[in-house]
């Protein structure tokens, strides 16, 4: 996949008007997306838990978590989010991409918005 970068909105889930915009390159290999620390803490938001990672090269680590509400092209979710520490790059992950109903288009290097998929019924099964 090509790489490239999006514009995105974060606010605080507690005081939404507390935001920062920033570009996130879009790694549809991460299951969360890493913002940097220092935004972070702009955006007044604590770590309400610290998970386990595997990098693509092997290594794990830790990262603290928490939840922003992220804002592309209009479309707004709360969504998880890692706490990325100097040195790591800021990206877009899987989940919020899910989240918001966005799909990769690679060779066009954006994103799709498309509708998100749910269970139509739970008529007919046993």
């Amino acid at each position: 996949m090509g790489w490239f970068d999006v514009k995105v909105k974060l606010a605080n889930l507690a005081a939404p008007t507390r935001t920062e915009e920033l570009s996130l390159l879009v790694d549809t290999g991460a299951t969360l997306s890493w913002i940097p620390r220092n935004v972070l803490e702009r955006l007044g938001v604590t770590p309400f838990s610290r998970l386990p990672f595997t990098l693509a090269d092997g290594r794990r680590l830790e990262r603290d978590i928490t939840a922003v509400l992220l804002t592309i092209d209009g479309r707004k979710a709360p969504v998880q989010v890692a706490f990325g520490e100097p040195g790591e790059a800021a990206v877009l992950g899987a989940t919020a991409l899910e989240g918001l109903g966005f799909v990769v288009d690679p060779v066009g290097k954006k994103l799709v918005p498309r509708d998100l998929l749910a269970l139509a019924s739970h008529e007919g099964r046993k």
